[in-house]
């Protein structure tokens, strides 16, 4: 191979003589084939890649800019010179002969090489980012391979004549054309079209530079130190990364493998029913009962299995399990694959520098060595840093968007499934636990995603210190790994009951949170009757149970760190203990002293991050059991409702039969129904009949037990009990659809809704608090049946929306909105009614009995049959005459009281006493007062001011205020306030423990550098032995004092921040209860809870963090 390069050179390839000297230097040969080569061969083997851009026909290209321009004139000058080289080659063999081939072949190589290159500029003019990450690396690795060439040409130039100047000329053309290219790549090339997009977020245009320093984001970190970040400071998402892509992505995966999962779930099943000795366990019994023998089985084999066992220790039935963790690690592969691919490199530079430092530490000690290899030990070792902190900083990045990913996935899954979970599997989940699972569980996998690489890292770290450990001190090291080795079980005991302790943890918690959003939701009832202290009592007492809980996972923690800690020392200890009793030759020296301390300092940091990292593990475990057995219940089953055209037909019922579960009694049976498209049907029947539940079965929340429902056309539904969201009256209505502001005041005026904006603070933008609690019963009705009129659905499902309101108003609705001439007349409606006197004016009316449809038909036809529905009529007509007559005296009074009033409008009704609602009339009827004096003393002009001027001022417009952040520097009266939670004394001992443990950690590197002096001491001396016993002794001492100091440091941590924990907790608690009505009927009762949900595991939470800071002290120090 050599003597064919020297060929092909014409000179020397290799010697090592040249290396062997002061002013050493590599052969022409080596620098015109390997230097050349190298950065030429990265290229070629990544840049084809590059013009894929070129291949996609949609991709449109963007427009030229300078830098491109630039880009493109300075590799067209590469072109020329290469070929200005390769014409020299030619010029010279004509004339003397004799050229070596590298002359021809490497002008040749850059001469397709800067073509590319322009190739490759113009390809990424189809990107968004249209900056290459090879190119840049491939200027870098040219450059730095250009140094060896520059700095023997500079040499040689300055010792003698230059020989052969053309070439002279055109290398240092050639590489200060390079130089400026490196140095515009670091720029962002920003086309004028996409600069829109880069403003929205700049690292989809950021250069490879920026985007591996993160300089993109120095403008909001100086935005951050200029003024508090808000929201609108925050640059939008990649589209990737946005909650509709990753959810798309994690349903695509979740469906198989839970497919998977549900058929190994049937083989479990069948396996049980195998061993219990009947193959037809369940075929004569319902599901439910086949599944409770099922869990009974269960419970047997319990005891045999206990540990390992990965089952739920609660008696839940068994679900599809192992599917999550799957479903995860294929979504987010190409993230996890990346973040490994950045580990694996700095995992190797860390172990690259002890390596170097003992090169260098050689050097110093060797007089005879060359100035030249210092500077070239120093320049390694400061590339290697550098490299390793890019390497950590992007696998990081890449790990913190892994864990928002995840848990932003885990939230849609979650949401998703509550909005379509069964009635059956709705009653095995209650909303404490989603909300846990949205909150706890979901971010447990996101702590998890930061640091889940460290499961396979740490153990690979300590491997590759305990080989590079034996090169050093020999089988000494042995030692160490039995040490190691015997640690292990005592972890394997730490982490099984870590994990039942979180199992039982998670149960209080949930049971915690159903009880406190209870609480919130009956918060009025609670008031009324006093019942704060008994309540606040029980979620006390839960809490302490919690607390307790944690704690105890706090002490085992700091056991774990404990353990943990001392295992670096102990190992060290008995490697250097062994190394130096051995053999009495055997005295540690600088070089394997230094070398040893830093492997042991890198051997640190796994060792200190396993057991937190096992930890996390545990939680995380615990919650994917939890997720699992939610995510994988059953949905709601909508193959029954069909949607097939058919002629003549708008909703038909086909021997339809549902129940409430899968195994329950049916609530509606045999119906068979056709409603014809425009018609409106009313649905009767006494209560109990299977009205509801009539509704419910069209909108597939019903479990189909036979026959099936065609609808044809869309629906709109308008519940019994009116669902108001947290927004403007208008956008209450219009929910999301597009303003089409005639059909919007038909709507409202038809609603009855026009005198309501009236009374309204800010008309239809006032805002309307949680559940609606600023409106009266009938307001809400309305606004919830004009939403539904405003979404011109085809079908409209009502289930009694008139029962909230008062007779004459619902005559009112009946007339404008469902009646033959109101707004739907054209469209197919299905009302579900109490009130007789609108069943003259329907078109069908159909007649439930105890869930089957008795008769139906028209009114006439139904009174002549004298069946079900006469009897149905003489039930409630009596009753709606004796309501009808309070109501007219109602009417009649009102109208007494109210003649000053130009219009009494129909729809007028009982308003609530709530604190809200009161306060909005108080102000209302002020702000009229006010306003009718101001229009009687100005002009007309003046008075279009005053209509549009004060509704803009008014303090009922903005009902649920923004919620309070702090911002800036914690307050030092917040640190007080939570020392003061803690306790004074538990504070002090707490700080003088970790600054007792730092000072035992200082005290052993003392030590131990002290301890390598000794060979220099006794260099030619015997070693005596009451002195190597002192060393030893001290060393063990130290490094134990260290563990011990860090044990009692994370046990009074653990304690404290539960005391705090306790504190605050009984402290929001009582404030929460004690609050008046008014901050309930203006807070989110989401934004409370999730107030009482974030006070997490405060104990474990405290002394992790005081863990990892002591390992980053570690290695710092």
């Amino acid at each position: 191979m050599s003597a064919a390069l020297e060929k092909f050179c014409g000179s020397v390839f290799w010697n090592d003589s040249y290396l062997a000297r002061p002013d050493a230097d590599l052969p022409v040969c080596f620098q015109q084939t390997v230097v050349v080569w190298v950065p030429l061969g990265f290229f070629w083997i990544l840049a084809p890649w590059q013009l894929l851009p070129m291949c996609k026909s949609k991709a449109k290209k963007t427009s030229v800019t300078k830098l491109f321009i630039i880009k493109q004139v300075l590799a067209a000058l590469l072109v020329l010179v290469a070929v200005a080289e390769l014409a020299l080659a030619f010029v010279e063999d004509a004339e003397q002969g004799g050229v070596p081939a590298v002359l021809y072949t490497n002008p040749s190589l850059y001469i397709a090489t800067w073509i590319m290159v322009l190739l490759i500029h113009d390809a990424r003019r189809f990107c968004l980012c249209r900056d290459s990450g090879v190119l840049f690396c491939f200027w870098i690795l040219s450059i730095l391979c250009g140094i060896l060439p520059f700095q023997s040409l500079i040499r040689k130039a300055l010792q003698e004549p230059i020989s052969d100047l053309p070439r002279f000329i055109l290398f240092f053309i050639s590489y200060g054309l390079q130089l400026l290219l490196f140095l515009v790549s670091g720029f962002s090339d920003i086309a004028p079209e996409t600069k829109e997009i880069g403003k929205k977020n700049p690292e989809v245009t950021a250069s490879f530079l920026s985007s591996i320093t993160f300089e993109w984001y120095s403008s909001m970190v100086f935005k951050g130190y200029r003024k508090p970040l808000e929201i609108e400071d925050v640059w939008e998402l990649k589209d990737k990364d946005k909650t509709k892509a990753l959810y798309t992505a994690f349903e695509k995966n979740m469906k198989p493998a839970m497919k998977k999962a549900r058929a190994k779930l049937e083989k479990r099943e069948r396996k049980k029913r195998r061993r219990a000795g009947d193959p037809d366990h369940g075929s004569s019994m319902s599901k439910a009962q086949s599944q409770d023998i099922l869990v009974l089985e269960e419970k047997q084999p319990k005891k045999k299995k206990k540990k390992g066992d990965n089952e739920d220790s609660g008696p839940h039935k068994d679900y599809p399990r192992g599917w999550l963790l799957k479903t995860l690690a294929k979504t987010f592969q190409q993230n996890l694959l990346l973040a490994v691919a950045f580990k694996l490199v700095h995992d190797a530079l860390v172990f690259v520098s002890p390596q170097l430092l003992k090169l260098l530490i050689a050097f110093v000690s060797d007089e005879d060595a060359f100035a030249w290899q210092g500077y070239l030990y120093a320049i390694l070792l400061f590339l290697a840093a550098v490299l390793q902190s890019l390497c950590l900083q992007q696998h990081f990045s890449l790990c913190f968007q892994l864990g928002i990913n995840v848990r932003a996935s885990l939230i849609a899954a979650i949401y998703k499934k509550s909005l379509t979970m069964s009635g059956a599997t709705r009653k095995e989940s209650t909303v404490g636990e989603t909300v846990n699972l949205m909150s706890a569980d979901a971010q447990r996998f996101m702590d998890a995603a930061n640091f889940i690489h460290q499961l396979w890292s740490c153990p690979l770290q300590i491997i590759l210190s305990i080989v590079f450990l034996w090169a050093e001190l020999g089988p000494s090291v042995l030692a160490g790994i039995a040490t190691m080795v015997l640690l292990l079980p005592i972890n394997a005991f730490l982490v099984a009951k870590a994990k039942t302790i979180q199992e039982k943890n998670m149960k209080h918690k949930d049971e915690r949170m159903k009880i406190m959003t209870e609480i919130l939701n009956g918060i009025k009832i609670l008031k009324l009757f006093a019942w704060e202290p008994s309540f606040e009592k029980r979620i006390i007492d839960i809490r302490a149970h919690e607390l307790k809980n944690l704690v105890n996972f706090g002490y085992l923690q700091s056991v774990s760190v404990f353990v943990f800690t001392c295992a670096p020392f102990l190992v060290s200890l008995a490697s250097f203990a062994v190394y130096v009793l051995v053999d009495e030759n055997n005295i540690l020296d600088a070089q394997k002293a230094f070398t040893a301390i830093s492997l042991f300092n890198v051997l640190r940091f796994p060792m200190a991050m396993l057991p937190m990292v096992l930890s996390s593990l545990v939680q995380t475990n615990v919650s994917t059991v939890r997720l699992e057995r939610y995510l994988s219940g059953g949905d709601l089953d909508t193959s029954a409702i069909h949607h097939n055209p058919i002629e003549g037909s708008a909703v038909r019922f086909s021997d339809a039969t549902f129940a409430w579960e899968q195994d329950g009694n049916a609530a509606i049976r045999d119906v068979t129904l056709d409603i014809t498209p425009g018609s409106l049907v009313a649905v009767v029947g006494p209560v109990g009949s299977g009205k509801s539940s009539l509704v419910s079965a069209m909108l597939g929340e019903m479990e189909n037990i036979k026959g099936h429902i065609n609808i044809q056309g869309s629906l709109a539904y308008v519940p019994q009990q009116a669902w108001i969201q947290n927004a403007t009256l208008k956008d209450n209505i219009i929910f999301g659809s597009e303003l089409d502001e005639a059909r919007y005041q038909k709507v409202i005026k038809a609603c009855a809704l026009l005198p309501d904006l009236e009374l309204l603070p800010a008309g239809d933008q006032t805002e309307i608090g949680e559940k609606g609690i600023n409106l009266s019963g009938g307001q809400k009705q309305r606004v919830s049946l004009a939403r539904a009129v405003y979404s011109d659905a085809d079908i409209y499902i009502l289930d009694d929306p008139l029962s909230a309101v008062d007779a004459h108003v619902g005559k009112y609705l009946f007339e404008h909105v469902l009646g033959p001439k109101g707004l739907l007349q054209k469209k197919t409606r299905i009302l579900v009614t109490h009130s007789i006197s609108f069943l003259p004016e329907v078109d069908n009316i159909v007649v439930l009995a105890a869930g089957a449809v008795s008769e139906h038909g028209s009114y006439s036809t139904l009174l002549a049959n004298k069946g079900a529905f006469s009897q149905f009529l003489n039930l409630y007509g009596n009753q709606e005459e004796d309501v009808s007559e309070e109501n007219t005296a109602a009417v009649a009074l009102a109208g007494d009281e109210e003649e000053a009033d130009e219009d009494v409008d129909p729809c007028l009704e009982e308003r609530t006493d709530d604190v809200v609602t009161m306060t909005l009339r108080r102000e209302t009827s002020i702000h009229r007062r006010k306003l009718s004096r101001s229009l009687s003393k100005k002009s007309t002009s003046s008075q279009k001011k005053a209509q549009e001027e004060p509704p803009k001022k008014l303090r009922g417009q903005k009902l649920i205020e923004k919620e309070a952040v702090e911002t800036g520097r914690v307050k030092f009266s917040m640190y007080v306030r939570y020392l003061r939670a803690v306790g004074w004394c538990l504070s002090f001992w707490t700080v003088m423990s970790y600054v007792g443990q730092y000072v035992a950690y200082l005290g052993t590197n003392l030590w131990l550098s002290d301890w390598t002096d000794d060979s220099v001491r006794y260099q030619n001396q015997t070693y005596p032995t009451h002195l190597r016993d002192l060393r030893i002794g001290v060393f063990g001492a130290l490094g134990f004092s260290q563990a011990l100091f860090l044990l009692f440091a994370t046990v009074l941590s653990v304690w404290g921040s539960m005391q705090a924990s306790r504190v605050m907790h009984q402290q929001l608690l009582s404030n929460i209860l004690r609050a008046p009505m008014s901050f309930f009927d203006t807070t989110p009762v989401g934004r409370i809870v999730n107030r009482f949900a974030k006070v997490r595991e405060h104990p474990q939470h405290r002394e992790g963090v005081c863990s990892t800071t002591s390992a980053v002290c570690w290695v710092v120090a």
